[in-house]
């Protein structure tokens, strides 16, 4: 098997030091604590496959089509490796050797969709594509990029992508509800917190969310896009006071994931308005890298906020 695109990174697969800095805030790492999923288990993988010392498999291919190119493992790497630009070119190899395998990648059910293109409309990477022809969306594996956008998106379910990762509606629901229920204190308020911008930040500063340490809960998700109305009621329905969204500034965030969000807090006020809860209870922030502080004086405020509110 030849892996003619793989071959131009054959000097950046040398640099690579395996000094491990790139997995301190990669999503995937933080799931199963695994040393192939980090960003450096991976780019071993794919040094294995072009010495010849890994043997092409499902198994691998998975592996290297498991990435959410936030790209923190780039930002972090002191050699100046890009392992994303690496992986989206092993994928390619891998996906014209005849390797079909999903990683984090979205898949379109066909029987479900409509053909609508609301996600190929919302899709930043361009992996989504209309067929005229047979009415139905295609999927480039090796373009998309995990961010689940289009997931949120569509309006009848056909989009998905695999659960295991911590980011499905039902895992997200899982997590709203187990952080919930272990709180101590209230008012109970739930912040989605966006694993582009603001969360690697806040993992580094070891801050405590001073006077809601014991009533806000703070669920990653890959992008704020991917928040959808449902999860944001079902959030309260399971006894969420409030709920805040946490995500990239405008104009900075790859995916476009802050207007999809911004779209549907809209929405959801005017539900929450018709169902006679206070639209104050859902807000949604902008923080840049680094802003830990200002998150921290926005849920503090925001708790206050819902504390005077009272339980729903």
């Amino acid at each position: 098997m030849e892996f003619n695109r793989l071959k131009k990174w054959g000097n950046e697969l040398n640099i690579c030091i395996r000094c491990g800095y790139c997995y301190e805030h990669c999503p995937l790492y933080k799931v199963s604590n695994w040393e192939i999923d980090t960003p450096r288990g991976r780019l071993l993988l794919a040094y294995g496959l072009l010495t010849g010392e890994v043997e092409p498999s499902s198994y691998v291919a998975e592996k290297l089509f498991q990435c959410f190119y936030c790209k923190n493992c780039s930002k972090s790497c002191s050699a100046k490796v890009s392992p994303t630009d690496i992986f989206t070119d092993a994928r390619a190899d891998l996906v014209e050797s005849g390797f079909e395998v999903q990683g984090t990648t979205v898949r379109n059910d066909e029987k479900l969709c409509i053909a609508c293109e609301r996600c190929v409309a919302v899709c930043k990477a361009e992996a989504l594509s209309m067929d005229i022809e047979n009415m139905r969306v295609l999927v480039d594996k090796v373009k998309c990029k995990g961010c689940g956008v289009c997931v949120a998106e569509c309006p009848v379910g056909a989009m998905s992508q695999k659960e295991g990762f911590g980011i499905s509606r039902k895992e997200l629901s899982a997590k709203t509800e187990s952080s919930l229920r272990s709180m101590n204190g209230i008012p109970k308020v739930i912040i989605f917190c966006c694993d582009w911008s603001i969360y690697p930040g806040l993992r580094l500063s070891r801050m405590e969310l001073t006077g809601a340490e014991n009533t806000s809960g703070i669920i990653v998700t890959v992008c704020a896009g991917r928040i959808d109305p449902g999860l944001i009621l079902d959030t309260f329905y399971q006894g969420a006071w409030g709920v805040m969204i946490a995500c990239c500034p405008l104009d900075e965030c790859e995916h476009d994931g802050n207007y999809r969000a911004q779209e549907k807090c809209v929405l959801v006020e005017r539900l929450l308005g018709v169902l006679g809860v206070e639209p104050q209870r859902l807000k949604l922030e902008h923080f840049a890298t680094g802003e830990a502080q200002k998150l921290k004086n926005a849920v503090d405020s925001f708790v206050s906020e819902i504390a005077s509110l009272g339980p729903i």
